[in-house]
């Protein structure tokens, strides 16, 4: 990673949104007074204002990754990791995992659901796994590896900041699951 001189003027790149901007302000406490009157434009101002003058950031590990102002400054000018597709190229991608899950759901026959052989299917799926912070080209790509004629299993690097939403997500879930527990004599009748 290169260590850039931050004292320096430094552009935000446009595919940070206005959202992850105020994430950014909120997370790293950056002292911006009415953040939230400002459009993306002059929050990216500010962002770039208050970092330039920071001695140092406080380390992140819940959703940014970040331990020192070098790599904000780094992450902020870098195109933005989670939006790495055009809104048609989204598009693409989500029509293939609706392929590859009908697919699946029409019991891995390759007719019913538009494909003609299994290199196909395992071309799409290779494809569409690169994007794994799409919920769809997940469950898409964890029924097309049980398909039985699929030799070879496809592989997904899930990013860090979405296996933590997951973590955090699957933690709710289980948090949320009642037990009854209930206790006596119980007869149970099978015709």
């Amino acid at each position: 990673m290169e260590i850039q001189d931050t004292s320096k003027q430094f552009e935000i790149h446009m595919t940070h949104s206005r959202k992850e901007l105020l994430d950014i302000i909120r997370v790293f406490n950056l002292p911006i007074s009415n953040k939230n009157d400002k459009n993306k434009k002059e929050l990216q101002d500010a962002v770039v204002e208050v970092v330039r003058f920071l001695d140092n950031v406080q380390p992140e590990q819940e959703y940014f990754f970040i331990n020192s102002k070098e790599e904000l400054v780094d992450y902020l000018v870098k195109q933005n990791p989670a939006k790495t597709l055009t809104i048609k190229e989204k598009q693409d991608v989500m029509m293939i995992a609706k392929k590859l899950i009908s697919y699946s759901r029409n019991n891995y026959f390759l007719m019913p659901s538009g494909y003609m052989d299994t290199v196909e299917v395992y071309r799409d799926a290779s494809y569409i796994a690169k994007f794994p912070e799409i919920p769809s080209v997940r469950k898409a790509i964890d029924l097309t590896n049980k398909d039985p004629k699929m030799r070879e299993k496809i592989q997904m690097v899930i990013p860090r900041r979405v296996k933590k939403q997951l973590e955090k997500r699957k933690a709710v879930k289980q948090q949320n699951i009642p037990l009854y527990i209930k206790h006596g004599e119980f007869i149970l009748d099978f015709d």
